[in-house]
Formats: structure tokens, C-alpha cells, sequence
């Protein structure tokens, strides 16, 4: 076989491994109708099927390199998350389907490397991989952040929507009933990134298909009118129509982003509602009508849609992969708002020393203590995540914790407690930093704010959902005050009380009734620290 055409089979890109497929597919119809070849015809039939067999396993060579490639960058990233301590609570990063599927992809393509490639259905095993599709699928996972899930469905009450009326499609304007009877639908999610707050949906489905499948239902898609120029009204009846449409009557990409977004709406994560991207690396935009218009109803849902001329190229897996390994920090505010339970934990002793079990300990501290002693607390999670912010508390919370400190606080958590607040209003910040690091094990991080400034809990001119009325009935004052004041100025919470968190989450799932109804930014510690307390204290 001639040099030229042997690299015809080097495939670089999708488009190229296609067409050579393409190709291929022609040339194993060569002469099946011919009866009784002379010599001449023999011989160029052998040749024929030698270039077909060369052929198919350069191409099939091809995917198994490719896919090897795809592989060792997988298992760089899982190494990566194997050599990151999980702290409590953590949320583990779910890998193995992933990494599974392109293991059994790889071992389908090694398979197929070795068939001979004169049979048809040698192509047709060829054209089956679904190696472009984990390659699409790799590319977008490096362009986000924070991976959590690869293939992961989320459920939704699908019924519960086609009762709702207008706009049923879009998160920003679905209400969920939760209470709602039936069967629940699932949402399949390709990636989940950004810590829950992004979801991504590859297809690599091609232009040619979509044609197809729009043909199939009559040419009839909704293509919106050239005529619909009267400005935002018709912009608005256009969205309405289009999320309003029978989901029968639709092709699968429009369906997939009509149920993501009601399952979207179904699932908030630190009480938002995820963020929908559809990544379309096979589609450009701009050129085929019906292709726009099917993309501006994936746009009609809330969705983000990236085609081929949108999405930069894959960057290299080193210079990305810090930022894909999970880090709850990122989404912080600048300034943060401390809750009491994370006063106390900043000021015991169990976080600051290696604090000797006694008798008379009450259970949850002798826990603590075990705890600490395997996981520190400051050091891997509270002092990284406050880092260099600002960081505020609400008077209730200051006063709570200094009355649980004068109770039960030992003199070190007493004078702890003085230095966290600046009750010495005379002293510096490197003189309170110097202070604080005499009465610990640990050094503090680069920029450590101190003190804590207590703020009142009103917020001036603060605007808050409707839903936060019925959040703030079924909160105690010191909560009523702690994450109200949060949730007024934007500022994320720092808080371990994970009762009060769903609680929260809970009601605002239940009352909430629109995008507005976002709830309060919270982070949450996996661990609590109490008080070592004096002799005495009960068990």
C-alpha cells in the first residue's frame, strides 16, 4: 500500500477518523457484485483486500493508541486524588465508572486491532467505539474544576412539571413539588464539577444526525420565524413555546436538556441550583438553521451551550491538574461569617494540643480527642479555608461563646477566646498573632485575620427571598442570627452545625418558589471540637 495512502489512516481528528471510516466501509464493496474475475480482476481484487486489511488495522492501531493516551491521564488524575486526605464529611470524588469504561473500551480495541479487517463487520465493530466520546468527554472534565462525579444520574417528579405551566423547563422558573406522587425520572449528568454547582452534558452527536432525526418528525421542530423580530416580548413567547413543547415531539438533545433542568431544579447544592452546560464538540453554530434553532432551545432551558467553534482546545493534564482535585474553598466568599460552633472549635484545646483523655470526660469529647488525634483539625481544614479572608461574627454568636467559655472554658480557651475577639482593643494584629501562636502547636496561615470583628445582625437594606420568612420560623435566635446575617450580605458561613444546615435546605426545598429562593452560602466542617471543660463537668 502507497505511503500517501497509508496515511490517510493516521487519524489526528474525529472528522478524519470518520471519513477514513467512510472510505473504508466503500472499499469492502468493492466487486461483491462481480461473478468469474479473469486473472487481471483477481489480482486486483488480492491487492484490493490487502489495502482494506492494512487499512482497518492502521486505523484500529490508531484507537488503541489514543486510547491508551486517555487512559494514562485518568490514572494521573486518580493517583492525584489517592495522595489527598478525605477529611470527615468529604464527599468522595467518584471515579470508577469512568475509569472502568475506558478500560473496557481499551480492551475492546485491542480486541479488535487484532481481527482480520476484510470483513464488514470489522468496520462495523470499528465505527461502534465509543473512544470519541470518552476523548470529548476528558477534554470537557480539564476545562472545569473541581470533578466530583463522571455518569451520574439525578432524579426528579417528572409529572409534577407538566402541571406547572409556563416556563416549566427552566430552573429559573420551576417550582418543584416535592410532594408530589408518581414515579420519579432520572437525569443523567456526564460531569459534576465545581463542588455540585456545575453540570456538564457531553454528545457528540453530529449535524448530520440531528438533520436526520429532525427529518424523521416531519421538518416540523418549531424553527422559529424569520418574521420574529418585535423585540423581547417575542423573545419571552419564543421560550415559553419552546419549554412548553411536548417532550415526544422533540429530539433526544432537546429532551436531555429539558430534564436536566427540572432535575436541576429538583437538586441544589449549598442551596443553588446547579449550572447546566451542554458541550456539543461535533455541532458549529451559525450555519444550519434548524441546528440553531435546536440550540436555542437547549438555550431556552438555562443551559450554557458550547459547539465546536466555542471550546479551546484541551490543555495538557499538568497545567490543570491542581485546579481538578476537589477544593471546597474556592466557592468562599471574600469576607467570611463564623458561627459559634467554629468560635469553639477555633478556641479548644483538643485543637490546639495533644490533650490527654480523662474519666470524667464527657463522651463527645473523649470522641473529639480520638478524632483529632487522626484527622487535625486546624491544620488540614479550618486554618486552609480561612486562610487570608476577613472574617466577621454576629454579637449573638460572640456572646454565646463567651458564655460557654466562662462556664466550662479552661484558662488556655478563656485567654483564646480574648485574643480571637481583641477584647484587649490595644493590641495589634502581630501582637494578638504572637499571643495566640504561644498557646498553640501549630502555626497560624500566611495572613491569618485577627481579631474576628463582631458585626449586630440587622443588615441595612438587605433583601432576602420570600422563603427566608418561613427559614427564619424554624430557627433558634442564635441560628436565626448567625446564617440570616450571612445569608443578607452574601458572606459564606463557616459552621459544623450540619442539622441546621439541612434544616435549612429542607425548608427552602419545600417552600421555595423560584431561582430567587437561593439560600444562604454555607460551608461546612465534617468535625465539631467542644470545650475540654473543668473537673467536674458530667460525663
Amino acid at each position: 500500500m502507497a505511503e500517501s495512502q497509508l496515511n490517510a489512516f493516521a487519524i489526528t481528528t474525529p472528522e478524519a477518523q470518520q471519513k477514513s471510516l467512510e472510505i473504508y466501509l466503500k472499499s469492502l464493496q468493492l466487486h461483491q457484485d462481480n461473478q468469474g474475475p479473469d486473472d487481471d480482476q483477481l489480482s486486483t481484487t488480492t491487492e484490493s483486500q490487502k489495502e482494506k486489511v492494512a487499512a482497518f488495522q492502521a486505523t484500529a492501531q490508531d484507537l488503541v493508541r489514543r486510547c491508551k493516551e486517555l487512559l494514562a491521564e485518568v490514572e494521573q488524575w486518580v493517583g492525584a486524588l489517592h495522595e489527598r486526605k478525605l477529611s470527615k464529611g468529604e464527599r468522595a470524588v467518584e471515579y470508577r465508572a469512568l475509569r472502568n469504561d475506558i478500560r473496557s473500551e481499551l480492551s475492546f480495541l485491542e480486541k479488535l486491532s487484532e481481527m482480520d479487517g476484510s470483513e464488514e463487520k470489522a468496520y462495523q465493530y470499528l465505527v461502534s467505539s465509543n473512544l470519541l466520546f470518552f476523548e470529548a468527554l476528558w477534554a470537557a472534565a480539564k476545562r472545569t474544576s473541581g470533578l466530583l462525579y463522571f455518569r451520574k444520574n439525578f432524579f426528579f417528579n417528572k409529572a409534577s412539571h407538566h402541571n406547572q405551566g409556563a416556563n416549566q423547563g427552566s430552573p429559573a422558573n420551576i417550582k418543584m413539588n416535592r410532594r408530589a406522587s408518581g414515579p420519579k425520572s432520572a437525569a443523567l449528568v456526564d460531569i459534576v464539577s465545581c463542588d455540585g454547582l456545575e453540570w456538564t452534558k457531553v454528545s457528540t452527536v453530529s449535524e448530520k444526525r440531528i438533520l436526520f432525526d429532525l427529518a424523521k418528525l416531519g421538518w416540523q421542530n418549531d424553527g422559529f420565524s424569520d418574521d420574529d423580530d418585535d423585540g423581547e416580548k417575542n423573545a419571552e413567547d419564543r421560550q415559553e413555546k419552546t419549554i412548553d413543547s411536548d417532550d415526544e415531539d422533540e429530539v433526544p438533545l432537546v429532551k436531555n436538556a429539558r430534564d436536566l433542568a427540572r432535575a436541576a431544579a429538583a437538586n441544589r447544592t449549598m442551596g443553588k441550583h446547579p449550572q447546566i452546560i451542554f458541550v456539543l464538540p461535533r455541532i458549529k453554530s451559525g450555519r444550519i438553521r434548524e441546528i440553531d434553532n435546536l440550540l436555542n432551545k437547549i438555550r431556552a432551558t438555562g443551559a450554557t451551550v458550547q459547539c465546536t467553534d466555542d471550546l479551546e482546545p484541551a490543555p495538557p493534564l499538568e497545567s490543570v491538574l491542581p485546579k481538578l482535585l476537589v477544593d471546597r474553598s474556592r466557592n468562599l466568599s471574600e469576607t467570611l461569617n463564623i458561627d459559634c460552633t467554629i468560635l469553639l472549635a477555633i478556641i479548644s484545646d483538643i485543637s490546639h494540643s495533644d490533650v490527654p483523655i480523662q474519666d470524667w470526660f464527657p463522651r463527645a469529647v473523649r470522641s473529639q480527642i480520638k478524632a483529632e488525634a487522626e484527622d487535625r483539625l486546624l491544620p488540614t481544614q479550618l486554618y486552609p479555608t480561612m486562610g487570608s479572608h476577613p472574617m466577621v461574627c454576629t454579637t449573638e454568636a460572640a456572646v454565646q461563646m463567651k458564655e460557654i467559655v466562662a462556664t466550662i472554658g479552661t484558662d488556655t480557651e478563656k485567654a483564646r477566646a480574648q485574643i480571637l475577639l481583641g477584647e484587649d482593643g490595644k493590641k495589634s494584629r502581630d501582637g494578638l498573632l504572637k499571643e495566640w501562636c504561644q498557646l498553640s502547636k501549630y502555626q497560624v496561615p500566611e495572613g491569618w485575620q485577627l481579631p474576628i470583628k463582631v458585626v449586630k445582625k440587622e443588615v441595612e437594606g438587605a433583601r432576602l427571598p420570600p422563603v427566608a420568612e418561613a427559614v427564619a420560623a424554624e430557627l433558634s435566635p442564635i441560628n436565626k442570627s448567625v446564617f440570616l446575617y450571612g445569608w443578607a450580605t452574601g458572606l459564606t458561613t463557616l459552621s459544623s452545625n450540619r442539622t441546621v444546615a439541612k434544616q435549612i435546605e429542607h425548608i427552602i426545598a419545600e417552600k421555595g418558589t423560584d431561582e430567587a429562593d437561593v439560600g444562604p452560602p454555607i460551608w461546612l466542617c465534617g468535625e465539631a471540637r467542644s470545650l475540654v471543660a473543668k473537673q467536674g463537668r458530667r460525663k
